[in-house]
């Protein structure tokens, strides 16, 4: 319990045209801020390139940070995220939760998620905080789909992160990026890759840090929607049921990890940058791009921000398309698409990663 300086009441009587003013030196408060609580669990993970601690009294939090982030390599000790969340026993909100709700005032981000769960990002000082009921913070999905892809969009200028909407494969460390409008088929020809050997790093939003090596590509196990037509190239996908999405959309939400067996990768080098163009007739044929043009496509669609981290992710880009860029005009079977991609990843590969495969 905290005490404040004083309360100050004041009676008035109408009748009386008398007032009286009451003044207490102590009031008793609850601690509206929860500076005292506990959070006695901690683990280091690396996000999106980042080494972080994150501290919590919650099990299933921590669980659900080790199935997202990998451990920090063991020779950097200096962590530049930290993050706290606390989970308050006496929350009572229950699913389905409203949409998410993120707004910031100079160097802070707040992010609500309902009526008792929310996070206020320090972006100079590179914390987070969050409190949470126990139902949201038992929710490992919505973890995984919304709260760290939304904390990890509102840190990410302050830790060089730069965010752009693609998908990612990883092959032998090598990472396969492929851009695309809605529609295009990211998706499905993402988990045809991931069939066909490919480990499954991202499918809407892929984050890439820098680093003295050149760029590096993160990803969240954020489960992959497939709309209804996706059946026809996964026959199997009929015995999932389907559910709105959070764009209301209809379709099938799966983890291709546990769905359909497939691997995942934390992280990767980006050395394929695909942009997709879908047709309706069967075809692949593949080109290559210059990276001016598609350097001008990337930087056209990164969230706008301060002219300092715009520079910053400018150059990532620019180090981004470096290794290699194609325009992919495809159709036809996902599975028979993936196959010749796979093909021309390998042709394309060094011949030590020839020999090895």
């Amino acid at each position: 319990m905290g005490k404040a300086p004083f309360c100050l009441q004041i009676l008035t009587s109408p009748e009386a045209n008398l007032t009286k003013v009451t003044v207490s030196t102590e009031m008793t408060t609850s601690d509206f801020l929860k500076r005292n609580v506990q959070t006695p669990l901690r683990d280091t993970f690396t996000v999106a390139g980042a080494t972080s601690e994150i501290w919590t009294n919650s099990e299933s939090i921590l669980a659900v940070a080790q199935e997202c982030f990998p451990p920090p390599p063991k020779k950097d000790s200096l962590f530049r995220l930290r993050f706290r969340f606390w989970v308050d026993p006496a929350g009572t909100s229950q699913p389905p939760w409203p949409p998410p709700c993120f707004r910031g005032l100079g160097h802070l981000v707040f992010g609500g998620f309902d009526s008792e769960s929310s996070v206020m990002v320090d972006l100079a000082a590179q914390r987070i905080v969050g409190r949470f009921s126990p139902s949201l913070a038992a929710d490992r999905d919505y973890w995984k789909k919304v709260i760290f892809p939304r904390v990890i969009t509102a840190i990410g200028p302050a830790i060089g992160v730069t965010e752009l909407h693609c998908a990612c494969l990883e092959w032998k460390g090598s990472g396969l990026v492929l851009f695309g409008a809605p529609g295009a088929g990211k998706s499905t020809l993402s988990l045809a890759l991931a069939l066909h050997g490919f480990s499954w790093l991202s499918e809407d939003w892929t984050y890439f840090s820098r680093d003295d090596s050149g760029v590096v590509a993160w990803g969240l196990p954020t489960g992959v929607k497939l709309l209804p037509d996706a059946v026809r190239h996964f026959p199997e996908l009929s015995n999932f049921p389907r559910s709105i999405s959070l764009n209301r959309e209809e379709a099938y939400q799966i983890r291709p990890e546990r769905d359909f067996g497939v691997s995942l990768a934390h992280s990767c080098r980006p050395k394929w940058l695909l942009f997709l163009e879908r047709g309706e007739e069967p075809a692949f044929d593949i080109s290559p791009l210059s990276s001016t043009e598609a350097e001008e496509r990337l930087c056209h669609d990164l969230l706008a921000q301060s002219p300092e981290v715009r520079s910053w992710q400018t150059e990532t880009v620019r180090k981004l398309v470096q290794p290699g860029c194609w325009r992919l005009r495809y159709g036809g079977s996902a599975k028979e698409v993936a196959s010749s991609l796979a093909d021309f990843c390998l042709s394309t590969a060094p011949l030590a990663e020839r020999a090895a495969d």
